[in-house]
């Protein structure tokens, strides 16, 4: 079962990583991303924390971690995130409110 406290620590990570996407260089991938699922041995702030690590050695750009960050999740933390995306404009920058 998912827990809500890592749903709402999800969900506001990803409102913290929500730019509005724009034209932007690419990276330098020299670490791999993390992978987040939602499992009950998987810590939502170490997640966070390794994924912040990667950005930085990865060069991300503000306009892209918000893409990057979503194709960390995987199994439950995917399918959640899927369903806030059917939320109408939910990731949109300055549509906060949505969420």
């Amino acid at each position: 079962m998912f827990d809500a406290n890592a749903a709402q620590t999800l969900i506001l990570a990803l409102i913290n990583l929500n730019v509005t996407l724009a034209e932007g260089g690419r990276e330098n991938k020299s670490v791999n991303y993390p992978t987040f699922s939602g499992r009950d041995d998987e810590d939502i702030d170490d997640f966070m924390l390794e994924l912040a690590k990667a950005f930085a050695v990865n060069q991300v750009s503000d306009n892209r971690k918000h893409i990057v960050a979503v194709n960390c999740l995987k199994g439950i933390a995917a399918n959640f995130y899927d369903g806030l995306a059917d939320i109408i404009r939910w990731n949109i920058a300055g549509q906060l409110a949505n969420t």
